[in-house]
């Protein structure tokens, strides 16, 4: 780098840059396993570091008065040569973790969202959040309406009762900061989509309300290539989800056959494949039937609160909980339609998320108890795993062929390949005093075959974090009271 006049970062960057090649030339041969995963993580908390310090540099370049327009294209062009969706993602970026943002209660701030998420930007700057994570939050952040994002909310201390307002962009900073802690990106991703659909306010009834949405449906049939052809469908979420829970009922992979050998034999479709066999299998069992009008629809299973399926059989405007297994959260009018016109399979819950009258076997897990499984451990066990609870099979606690039972706090929600982990001594799973799981993966180092490293045990708190998400969303759009554990830590 040739710099055109004296400048206080030269000496810095040099020594920067003499640091990254001593790393590039360090041997494999002075490494162990362990020590190659420290440096690893160490360089990549580094690496994030220096992408915070980056954004600070495209902050200083605004603030020397180049608009961000400019500002983008300059990083768009030699000799910087960004894409120009990044270049735009990164003075965004800037702009909305610009730490020197003073709130002084006023809704919106001195310059819209800048600064909107400082506590995601002090986790990118601590090595704590990765870049990832900061376009997340900010593709999150544009699509919430701007009333939400920039009004307040208050919140309830549930010891002395108080009550505080807060800026609804600081609860989603927080929010968004410790998913960044505890998932990677596109988990991350995941939960911000669930927050954006909660608290969407065209989510609301939109598939009925919305007079262009009926017209905006169709399917069209692309050209035959290479013997395969690609068909596209728009529909409505309430069709959505119908579609959507048929298939995966229809998809589940065929049973495992043994061989004269010994062989197991598996079923070697991908889930893709298996949702394409189920789509045409079910539409070859529709055109087949002897009697449409007496067939039945697709069965869906709906987590809702009493309250929920009160409110939309009454036609009430009124923000549901309730969520489509598989799909996600539905709207009130979404749920009474379910409730009206589906085979529902409902899984009632108490306000405190409690599941009501669902028994207990002895035997093998019955419907029930995997619905009660499915609302409390929400999808696999395995941590960072988000396979929904329909995809995930039923494992017991000791094994069933240690004596395990059926019962329902003597099992656990497993996805098909952790499960297969666990039987090849991968993974470990255990439940914790308050009935939750948690597991830990048990890694081998080649080099010393036979000697299992176990790792700590950890929740996966994609589940939790998912309900989390769901409360938060409604709190901001409806601008009650909610509780404290929404505030950054």
């Amino acid at each position: 780098m040739t710099w055109t006049d004296v400048h206080p970062l030269e000496q810095p960057f040099a020594a920067l840059g003499a640091a990254l090649s001593e790393v590039a030339d360090a041997k494999a041969a002075s490494f162990s396993m362990t020590s190659a995963r420290e440096a690893v993580t160490a360089f990549l908390r580094l690496r994030h570091q220096a992408d915070a310090a980056y954004l600070h540099l495209v902050r200083v370049l605004g603030e020397a008065g180049s608009s961000a327009s400019d500002t983008a294209t300059f990083l768009a062009c030699a000799p910087n040569r960004l894409p120009r969706g990044q270049a735009r993602r990164d003075v965004e970026a800037a702009k909305v973790t610009d730490p020197s943002v003073i709130w002084d209660g006023v809704i919106g701030g001195v310059d819209g969202d800048r600064g909107a998420l400082q506590h995601l930007g002090d986790a990118l700057a601590a090595g704590e959040a990765s870049r990832a994570h900061v376009d997340v939050a900010v593709t999150a952040l544009s699509r919430i309406p701007t009333t939400i994002r920039r009004g307040t909310t208050t919140l309830t201390d549930p010891v002395t009762g108080e009550v505080t307002e807060h800026r609804s962009a600081e609860l989603l900073d927080a929010h968004l900061t410790r998913n960044a802690a505890r998932h990677c990106p596109g988990v991350a991703g995941q939960l911000a989509r669930e927050l954006v659909l909660t608290i969407d306010p065209d989510h609301e009834d939109r598939t009925f309300r919305d007079p262009d949405a009926a017209t905006r449906r169709g399917l069209v049939f692309g050209a035959l290539i290479d013997g395969m052809c690609r068909i596209t469908v728009d529909l409505d979420e309430t069709a959505t989800v119908i579609v959507k829970q048929a298939v995966n009922a229809a998809s589940t992979p065929l049973p495992v056959q043994v061989e004269a050998d010994g062989e197991l034999i598996r079923d070697p479709r991908s889930k893709r494949q298996r949702d394409a066999d189920a789509f045409v299998t079910l539409l070859q069992r529709g055109a087949a039937a002897s009697d449409p009008a007496v067939a039945e629809t697709a069965r869906v299973s709906v987590v809702a609160t009493v309250a929920d399926v009160q409110a939309a059989v009454e036609h009430r405007d009124a923000q549901t909980t309730a969520t489509v297994d598989g799909h996600g959260p539905v709207s009130t009018a979404t749920l009474g339609y379910l409730v009206c016109g589906a085979v529902l399979q409902k899984v009632l819950t108490s306000s405190a998320g409690a599941v009501l009258d669902l028994g207990r076997s002895t035997r093998l897990a019955t419907t029930q108890q995997r619905r009660a499984l499915a609302v409390r451990d929400g999808g696999c066990a395995a941590p960072g795993c988000t396979t929904a609870p329909w995809a995930c099979e039923a494992h017991h606690l000791p094994a069933w062929e240690d004596g395990g039972r059926s019962d329902l706090d003597r099992m656990v929600l497993l996805c098909p390949t952790h499960h297969r982990a666990w039987h090849a001594h991968h993974l470990e799973v255990r439940l914790r005093p308050d009935r939750t799981a948690e597991a830990r993966w048990i890694t081998r180092d080649p080099r010393w075959p036979g000697n299992p490293v176990p790792q700590p045990w950890v929740r996966n708190t994609f589940p939790a974090d998912r309900r989390l998400t769901r409360e938060l969303g409604a709190r901001l759009r409806a601008g009650g009271s909610g509780p404290q554990e929404l505030l950054p830590g």
